[in-house]
């Protein structure tokens, strides 16, 4: 089999890798020892756990499991709790990529040290071990059963181990005087385009530019450093945080007593409060400056704080705004507390927790009746509660005016169009933290509204896309892209529908919509123009393909949207081309299985991955969250069945989450 690359990928594990993994497990250890399908899944689901797979993907785009390893996840270490290689595989170095792979991910976490435990009376594997830097620990008697011992094995991890390890991404590099250990400032179009920063996975990053706005330098380091894989802080979700009103009321209720500790001697109604790498200015405030840095996710901001009066008389600090503080602004206002912190900062290794809150087992469907192109139409709405309540679900149709109701429902399910500027992301953002399960999750929302983000994502993962270019505000694109073909497809970053995307026929064209778009943006990507009569879309619902359709250009138009058209003939095909719904088992096995991977890019929810075949091979376009889900389109094959399935993924998330919650509960 002829493969794409000279030697194993690593990647992580799905829930649609779950029968690989029982296979290796067959394979691989004597019954007694083998994790149950059941732990299996529980290791791909759970945050405390990381799934590898060390996998080979031959020239037609088949992927083939190697081997696997299964990590637990620590405050300040991770237990290797398996390390498998298929019996034909052995022998080929799949066992090193798997312990390079685990001790890439103990970087990016920066955890302390790393456990495992061995059969003690397998000294091969033993001074396997051993030439990976693993010391034995502990003897633990029985530990496989009676007369079956095993022995704990530790790796210390050097802080010092890798001398670019964090890297600063600022604009002002030359400010950073500090001579630390592992620590390298950049600029973050360096970052951004620099190939050097663009292939270790354990670089740990820190965002410290001063801007953070959609379409900014600031917020594509964040961006695309959670698709290199990089350790960022802080990331996107944190960034819109930083601006949400509900995550300063949050903040302020959490933490309310340690506020009131923290400003008892400050005289007045407002104070701003700078976090420098979680000091502050006075020693008193540092254990706050610790505890929001870690709650907000950002090393480098200032807290505004305003006192109250509630009906009662008495006063409360609130937290009033949270901004980005850049570094050259962190040296030049508060250098005597950056002489104190950073070094400290430094010299730590940190792993964050996540706090998982209770459900009650309602649904909430966010809709907005306004809206002139819904995801799902009337029917479909009426189609979806349907199957939910036969599902055993209470439904509610809310709008945005509801969003404080929130916290009454168990999960939400979004369908209105959504957007990262845009209260449905807002929504789902605060449902996230108020415990629901979501659909559009916050994250798909944020990987799938950007195409940089996914182009990337993608390309990392190895999946066929039109080749691709970014454009920068600023540089000259001849000097950079000698050789484009025209026509050339220009998208904004972030849109939906065809919105936001234009063809330019030749280089004069380009250089004019540039300059249109950099308007607005400091980036933009161009893309290889593939022509077709249509493309299509591949609906995937938790790793597995709900839907096919074929949908088709618009009449005279390289879209299947065309929304420059004024006209909208009686079919409405003058703006929208026609569609087809195509059994799933007609499909080509290349265009669902390519749409499949692409989908695990971005998560485990509902997405709609748009592709082309051309010349015989099989292209990603996008991957969209919200797909759309009407009546008589999507829904023509599957009928009922689509919409059960819709509520029976739910239902066992729900489930799932309650079982865990039990779980932890007991322990």
């Amino acid at each position: 089999m002829a493969l794409i690359s000279d030697g194993p990928q690593m990647r992580l594990a799905t829930p649609a890798d779950l029968h690989s993994l029982e296979t290796i497990e067959a394979l691989c250890f004597d019954p007694a020892r083998r994790s149950t399908r059941r732990s299996l899944m529980r290791s791909l689901q759970s945050d405390r756990q990381r799934v590898g797979l060390a996998v080979s993907t031959a020239s037609s785009g088949e992927e083939a499991v190697l081997g696997a390893a299964v990590l637990f996840l620590y405050q300040r270490s991770i237990r290797i709790y398996s390390v498998a290689t298929l019996p034909e595989a052995r022998g080929k170095g799949i066992g090193e990529c798997l312990m390079r792979w685990a001790d890439d991910q103990a970087g990016a976490l920066g955890v302390e040290r790393i456990s495992l435990e061995v059969d003690a009376a397998n000294p091969t594997l033993l001074n396997w071990y051993q030439k990976h830097h693993f010391k034995s620990e502990d003897p633990l008697p029985d530990y496989y059963g009676p007369g079956e011992h095993a022995m704990r094995m530790i790796k210390e991890l050097s802080a010092d181990a890798d001398p670019t390890r964090v890297v600063l991404v600022t604009e002002a590099p030359e400010a950073w005087d500090y001579a630390l250990p592992n620590v390298t400032a950049v600029t973050p179009d360096a970052y951004l385009s620099d190939p050097s920063w663009q292939r270790p996975e354990t670089l740990r990053v820190l965002n410290v530019c001063s801007n953070f706005n959609n379409d900014t330098l600031g917020y594509y380091t964040s961006l695309l450093a959670a698709a290199r894989n990089h350790r960022i802080s802080p990331d996107v979700i944190a960034i819109k945080d930083m601006t949400a009103r509900a995550t300063r009321r949050r903040l302020s209720e959490q933490y309310a007593s340690a506020i009131k500790e923290a400003m008892n001697t400050i005289v007045g109604d407002e104070y701003v409060f700078p976090v420098v790498f979680e000091h502050s200015l006075i020693s008193q405030h540092h254990a706050l400056a610790r505890t929001l840095s870690r709650a907000i996710g950002a090393p480098l901001m200032t807290i505004t704080f305003r006192k109250i009066t509630d009906k009662f008389g008495e006063s409360h600090w609130r937290i009033k705004s949270i901004k980005a503080l850049g570094l050259a602004k962190a040296l030049k206002q508060y250098r005597e507390v950056m002489n104190q912190s950073a070094p400290l900062f430094f010299s730590k290794r940190r792993f964050q927790n996540i706090k998982t809150p209770t459900y009650r087992y309602d649904l909430a469907i966010l809709v907005n009746p306004d809206e002139e192109n819904p995801p799902s139409c009337p029917r479909a709405l009426d189609m979806i509660q349907q199957a939910a309540e036969r599902r055993g679900f209470y439904v509610e149709r809310i709008t945005a005016k509801d969003r404080r109701r929130i916290p009454e429902f168990d999960a939400l399910f979004i369908r209105e169009t959504t957007g990262v500027n845009h209260h449905t992301y807002r929504i789902s953002r605060e449902a996230v933290t108020e415990g629901l399960i979501v659909m559009d999750d916050p994250w798909s929302i944020l990987r799938c509204s950007n195409k940089i983000y996914l182009y990337e994502r993608l390309t990392r993962a190895r999946i066929r896309q039109p080749r691709a270019w970014l454009f920068y505000d600023g540089i000259d694109w001849r000097s950079i892209h000698k050789e484009l073909p025209f026509p050339l497809v220009i998208k904004r970053p972030e849109g939906c529908f065809s919105t936001g995307v234009f063809r330019a026929e030749n280089p004069e064209e380009l250089d004019v919509l540039l300059k249109r778009l950099f308007q607005d943006m400091d980036v933009v990507i161009g893309q290889e123009f593939l022509p077709s009569s249509f493309d299509w879309r591949i609906g995937i619902l938790n790793n597995q393909p709900l839907f096919a359709c074929k949908y088709y250009m618009a009449t005279g138009h390289w879209q299947v949207y065309n929304w420059a058209s004024e006209s909208e003939g009686a079919d409405g095909f003058h703006k929208v081309g026609n569609s087809d719904c195509i059994p799933l088992a007609e499909v080509p096995a290349a265009v669902i299985n390519t749409a499949k991977r692409a989908a695990a890019c971005i998560g485990n929810g509902l997405y709609g991955v748009d592709l082309k075949e051309s010349g015989g091979k099989v292209y990603v376009i996008e991957v969209n969250d919200n797909p759309n889900i009407d009546a008589d389109v999507e829904d023509i094959i599957e009928g009922e069945r689509l919409y059960d399935r819709l509520a029976e993924d739910l239902a066992r998330r729900i489930e799932a989450e309650r079982s865990h919650l039990a779980l932890v509960a007991s322990k």
